[in-house]
């Protein structure tokens, strides 16, 4: 669903080249294409005379949310020796065979102090892995005759303020301003007959990890629209960017999403969203640069309380 491209552009506070995701298709027309197709036609057959009855859907204190994604990935790594000009990059999806395809469990939720004030949070977490054996493979400048593995165990955590910018009976608009944790968690091991521009690996093993939690500064905002007091229907944008000790990161994340409540206190929730990351870990010796992207589709439960 991805393409990458590798050019010459600053992330945030830097001056090197990096590797960068590019969507083969429009986003925001990807989501709303599903939308139509999930939301209008379970719409037509909703019972609003029955729905009328129902109290407000804004008219919470709290909600959280339990779920799934099923995302598809594209990303890709860089680590390039500082001081030899050295690099090894990876492919993670095309050349390593790290799972495209992931299903990755979430929780979120709002808790509302007043009308006009409320936090919100999520968490979500990647858990990837792959081995290949006996491969013959260029990696940038290492070359491969052998076993590698490749590890990816992300997390993200979503922590915010937000302010009620529009409330009434059918639509609820906030924004956010927070802090975004990405902890980033990779690792490449290959070993067998190994060789940098080359030159031979004498121990026939080679190693590149990442291990660096970074919190960073989110803007947002949410849009929710009822449709009818049990059909909700939400837009959700954020932006994060920033620079965190050795890390630099620009992150775009969308969602669109459909509430039914079936009760009082408990709802289903489904729809689709969108992630993609530059990332730049700038350490003394070495520079590490990532391009993490995915999207697909989410599903949930929601209680309120």
């Amino acid at each position: 669903m991805f393409s990458h491209t590798c050019f010459n552009m600053p992330i945030v506070g830097s001056s090197h080249g990096f590797c960068t995701l590019k969507p083969k298709m429009n986003p925001f027309g990807t989501l709303l294409l599903a939308l139509l197709g999930v939301v209008f036609t379970p719409l037509a057959l909703a019972d609003d005379k029955a729905s009328a009855q129902d109290d407000s859907p804004f008219d919470y204190k709290f909600y959280l949310g339990v779920g799934v994604g099923i995302e598809s990935f594209d990303t890709n790594f860089k680590f390039t020796n500082k001081a030899t000009g050295r690099d090894v990059f990876l492919d993670a999806e095309d050349d390593l065979g790290l799972p495209e395809t992931k299903t990755i469990p979430m929780i979120y939720g709002v808790y509302r102090l007043s009308t006009k004030h409320g936090f919100g949070f999520s968490f979500f977490r990647i858990n990837r892995e792959s081995t290949l054996l006996d491969i013959d493979k260029s990696l940038g400048d290492l070359r491969v005759k052998g076993d590698v593995t490749l590890s990816d165990k992300t997390r993200f955590y979503y922590a915010s303020y937000n302010y009620t910018l529009f409330d009434n009976d059918r639509t609820f608009v906030f924004a956010s301003l927070g802090v975004y944790g990405l902890d980033l968690k990779y690792q490449l091991a290959a070993q067998g007959e190994l060789s940098i521009r080359d030159i031979p690996i004498k121990a026939k093993a080679y190693e590149e990890s990442v291990n660096q939690f970074a919190p960073l500064p989110l803007i947002g905002i949410d849009v929710w629209h009822a449709l009818t007091p049990k059909w909700l229907l939400s837009a959700k944008l954020s932006v994060v960017g920033g620079s965190y000790q050795e890390v630099s990161a620009f992150v775009y994340q969308s969602r669109i999403r459909v509430r039914y409540r079936f009760s009082e206190r408990t709802a289903f929730s489904f729809g689709v969203n969108y992630l993609d990351a530059d990332i730049e870990i700038d350490q003394k010796e070495r520079r590490t640069d990532i391009g993490y992207g995915f999207s697909g589709a989410t599903l949930g439960f929601d209680f309120r309380f």
